[in-house]
């Protein structure tokens, strides 16, 4: 049973097959949840995670600009490295999220345990999640909330990006990409060009942020501290540095590489692309190439095809008002297409994907 005051997943809902455990953690929107799905299909149970959005309580803007962009771009994003959606699935005002439940919790939460991590550790992490970056870039998206919160670890320690709630789509003209105006995300992983308050690069602000969770892996502390303004005159005067134990262990490569990532000119800044071909990272041969799967993610995304008609259909179903307590519609992708069903209780449940299960082997885990 909830605890008081808590909110789960409607009872509709539940009557496809999902069953409440209990609260994982909480956003400013949002509420992230523990629950058992009955997969019929296969008769047996799988661990998933709930991201529930209770629509009566978000703003006008996350509700109307924010939220129809990560619905959207959770159907079609795919990679190894970035959490599997298991469906989505709305009842009046709440929207359920279901996704691929990350056993060793969020990386922040990991380092605050186990301390700083080493460099090998840390280079497997730093290339996937690079990966990831890359991946969304190249499908012309931004993710724009890059931190640690948001890095999701598997059974195998695998990353799995999450929290695509500030995501958005970008446009390219003459190959640069069209600048935001939305000053969105978390201020400890802020770009200083998003301090400033002007127009910016997103694609570049991902980048910075990625720079500051190498900073975090190593440090077990963020680069910069204090107010907005003296946060951002010690980011424009390169004003940070390793903690004393850390400093003498690290090697030239990847200081160089944290360097070139906590670079206040975006012009400058290392892109992706520089990222993935670091010395630092190519010292481990395995990771020198692609796998498989990760090949097969990137040509798709350069292959990616955004429709606005699809950003529409997703705003008409979130304004749908229920007529009946126990009616539900499901938002399912299929092959490019995202189609939508709305049904009674009796509805049999559509799912994005087959969530994985924990106890999957590790090149199994990156699926």
């Amino acid at each position: 049973m909830p605890i008081q005051g808590e909110q789960p997943i409607p009872s509709s809902i539940e009557a496809l097959g999902y069953r409440w455990k209990k609260r994982i953690s909480e956003g400013a929107f949002s509420k992230v949840h523990l629950v058992d799905y009955h997969n019929r299909e296969k008769n047996c149970i799988e661990t998933v995670a709930c991201k529930l959005i209770d629509t009566k309580k978000c703003s006008v803007k996350f509700y109307k600009r924010f939220l129809p962009r990560e619905l959207t771009i959770l159907l079609h994003v795919r990679h190894p490295y970035i959490v599997r959606i298991h469906a989505i699935v709305k009842c009046r005002s709440k929207v359920c999220i279901f996704m691929r439940y990350a056993e060793m919790g969020d990386m922040l939460s990991f380092v605050i345990e186990h301390g700083p991590q080493g460099e090998p550790q840390t280079r497997i992490w730093c290339r996937q999640l690079a990966l990831a970056v890359q991946y969304l870039h190249e499908s012309g998206i931004a993710h724009r909330d890059l931190k640690c919160e948001n890095i999701l670890l598997s059974a195998n320690l695998n990353v799995k990006l999450s929290d695509f709630g500030f995501a958005r789509y970008v446009a390219e003209k003459n190959r640069q990409p069209e600048l935001s105006t939305t000053f969105c995300g978390s201020f400890d992983y802020s770009a200083p060009e998003l301090l400033k308050g002007k127009p910016y690069n997103p694609k570049a602000s991902d980048l910075w942020a990625l720079g500051v969770v190498l900073y975090m892996l190593l440090n077990k502390s963020i680069p910069f501290k204090g107010k907005t303004r003296q946060v951002y005159e010690q980011q424009m005067a390169r004003a940070w540095k390793f903690r004393s134990r850390v400093n003498d262990v690290l090697s030239p490569e990847v200081k160089t590489l944290v360097r070139s990532l906590l670079e206040p000119n975006p012009l400058i800044r290392w892109t992706i692309e520089e990222v993935l071909v670091c010395d630092w990272l190519i010292q481990d041969r395995r990771l020198r190439s692609l796998n498989a799967e990760e090949f097969s993610a990137l040509a798709e995304a350069r292959t990616f095809a955004r429709s606005s008609s699809e950003m529409q259909r997703v705003k008409e179903k979130l304004r749908l008002i229920e007529n009946e307590d126990q009616s539900v519609t499901v938002i399912k992708e299929i092959g490019s297409k995202i189609s939508f069903r709305k049904q009674s209780d009796s509805f049999v449940t559509l799912r994005t994907s087959h969530i994985e299960q924990a106890s999957t082997s590790k090149s199994r885990d990156n699926k």
